[in-house]
């Protein structure tokens, strides 16, 4: 019998050992020649090869707010026909896009740094290949841009913007650790957050010992063969082990896939037009990979700008919608601030949002999706049940600095007595132990506080803001979590699908009236005053604007026509965001926000000086 220090000695040279393998998943088969082509300009199309030039492994690139491109051809060879081939570009950069074929495929990101590379590194470049097909490869790479000033972000700003190529590599999954890496995190992870004392916890501790007699932690030291033929028998335990089912009393976690989308932040609205097109690619790759693969994607006009200006792009999102695995749920054309807008503009948020995705997906909203804005008014739940909206979803009332929520699951009363569902459901988190255990089985404000009320919550993982959503890794965990004993049962499912799940199953729900207020960040009600005067003489001139237009129609007997109108309504409702109106983006997208409602207003004025 291993003393707790002893046992403690152990899991640490396996975690090691998990650190190892994950550096083993792709096994590098060819490289590709790239030529490299750097550009200030912002391109979204792949630009004319004339344009680029050869490069080699070393060569460098500066500017802030540049991009890099580099473009290459890759000829299958015959030993890997039926193979699905993924593509890892070995460059420096602060986000990529992939293109193959001509169209976006996926996304690369160091955002956040994993193990020795970024959390989006390695993507799908073809699903079986065939014998000697070519493929067409291209890569936009940004180099980023000065954030200075802006909490969390002060310490030491990158100044040099460099972007490094050292090369394109083609890889295969290699299979032998494959699922044992997988296995192996699951399992290590479930030791660190289960009671210490319990039997589940004993149970892996004893598995865990096996695995430690059975594998060899340096790969050098023995036969390639011999290596592998170990791991695959400590793979046999641990999924073995994993198989143990829980009891029906076990509570619930829905996975959705999704990437938080600030319309502006600490970017403007240029780059986050690339951010989205990232994103959304890399869920079309996701889930031609992973069918069970869900995502949510909220703020229709996201998708308004993919429509425009990447058009293959929408129609693969949209095929993805029809088969109900990529969810355009959310029910508003941008994710607003709540506190600032007239209400009669909160309205047209809801009436933007759900024309859009009735339009162009046949769907209709009946989520409001909000995680980060800075309180909801009172007038909301009236509001979302006018534009069949039924569910709210938020994160940010547990954000609060002097007084914690009482809830997470409740009604949310109006001011005329309307009544809406509300789940705070947790977001930017991975589909694990961790976050199993943090946020449904352990007491605290993070977990199900009235537990007798329901024992569900959804949690969407993946990176936001630019971070690409979810990857391969959460995918194959979310995977084997389904029924284990220990964690909660869980599945991949949409956040309607959720939300029904969870109205049926309540037991005696609190109802809250009034205003949600956020207690937390209210510099954002008064900050920056020009910025929230333009807003308030926008609403009236577009409002003024509207009335005499239509009452001139009357009049003459014509039908009221808002051409003119629409993209000055599209104007004012983007610049309505959560973190633009409230006056918390940076100075270049603060900038950008002034000058856009000024012309507005000017523009507005002088239709209706015309009429």
């Amino acid at each position: 019998m291993l003393t707790d220090r002893q046992v403690d000695i152990m899991l640490g040279k396996l975690v090691r050992l998990e650190t190892s393998l994950e550096g083993l998943l792709f096994e590098k088969v060819d490289e590709v020649i790239m030529k490299g082509l750097h550009t200030d300009g912002r391109y979204h199309t792949i630009p004319e090869e004339s344009l680029f030039t050869p490069c080699q492994s070393g060569d460098t690139w500066e500017g802030e707010g540049s991009y890099c491109w580099f473009l290459g051809k890759y000829k299958v060879d015959k030993k890997f026909a039926g193979e699905s081939l993924y593509i890892y570009p070995k460059i420096d950069g602060y986000e990529g896009l992939l293109w193959v074929n001509g169209k976006p495929f996926g996304n690369f990101s160091s955002k956040l740094i994993v193990q020795s590379h970024g959390n989006h590194y390695c993507n799908m470049l073809k699903q079986k290949a065939d014998s000697d097909e070519t493929i067409e490869i291209a890569l936009e790479y940004y180099a980023n841009h000065y954030i200075i000033g802006t909490k969390p972000f002060e310490v030491n700003p990158k100044k040099d913007f460099a972007i490094t190529y050292h090369g394109v590599d083609i890889c295969i999954k290699n299979k032998g650790v494959w699922d044992v890496y997988f296995n192996l995190r699951i399992v290590n992870q479930m030791t660190k957050v289960l009671d210490h004392n319990s039997y589940r916890r004993a149970k892996l501790i004893n598995v865990l010992m096996e695995v430690h007699k059975i594998v060899y932690y340096d790969m050098e030291s023995v036969e390639k063969e011999e290596f592998y033929d170990c791991l695959a028998k400590a793979n046999t335990l641990l999924l073995e082990v994993l198989q143990d089912k829980n009891s029906v009393t076990t509570p619930y976690a829905g996975f959705i896939g999704h990437s938080h989308m600030d319309t502006a932040w600490l970017w403007d609205q240029s780059e986050t037009l690339k951010k989205c097109a990232r994103t959304y690619s890399n869920q079309i790759s996701l889930m031609e990979q992973y069918p069970e693969y869900k995502f949510m994607q909220s703020s229709a006009y996201h998708s308004a700008i993919i429509k425009e200006h990447y058009p293959e792009l929408f129609e693969d999102m949209k095929k993805m919608i029809v088969e109900g695995r990529y969810e355009p749920n959310g029910g508003v054309w941008i994710e607003s601030d709540c506190n600032i807008p007239s209400g009669e503009y909160l309205i047209r948020q809801f009436l933007w949002g759900q024309r859009f995705t009735r339009e162009h997906f046949n769907y209709t909203s009946d989520s409001f999706w909000l995680p980060d804005t800075f309180g909801y008014s009172v007038s909301l739940p009236q509001i979302m049940k006018g534009c069949d909206v039924k569910y709210f979803l938020t994160t940010k009332l547990a954000w609060g600095d002097t007084t914690d929520f009482p809830y997470d699951t409740f009604y949310w009363k109006g001011l005329d007595g309307t009544k809406v569902l509300v789940h705070m459901n947790k977001t930017h988190h991975w589909p694990d132990p961790k976050s199993m255990s943090e946020f449904i089985l352990k007491d605290g404000k993070n977990s199900i506080m009235e537990k007798t009320v329901s024992n569900m919550r959804l949690l969407s993982y993946g990176f936001g803001d630019g971070g690409g959503g979810p990857e391969f890794e959460m995918i194959e965990i979310a995977n084997r979590l389904e029924d284990v004993e220990g964690l909660p049962k869980s599945s991949h499912t949409t956040v309607s699908k959720f939300m029904k799940s969870l109205e049926e199953n309540l037991q005696n729900p609190s109802t809250y009236s009034g205003e949600l207020y956020l207690e937390l960040h209210r510099g954002t009600l008064t900050n920056q005053h020009t910025i929230k005067k333009n807003n308030r003489v926008a609403e009236i001139a577009l409002r003024d604007l509207e009335y005499v237009t239509v009452r001139n129609a009357v009049k003459h007997g014509v039908e009221a026509s808002g051409h003119l109108i629409r993209p000055l309504m599209n104007k004012l409702l983007v610049n309505q965001f959560h973190d633009i109106l409230p006056g918390t983006c940076i100075a270049s997208a603060h900038d950008q926000s002034l000058k856009e409602m000024a012309e507005l207003i000017d523009q507005a004025k002088d239709q209706l000086n015309k009429l």
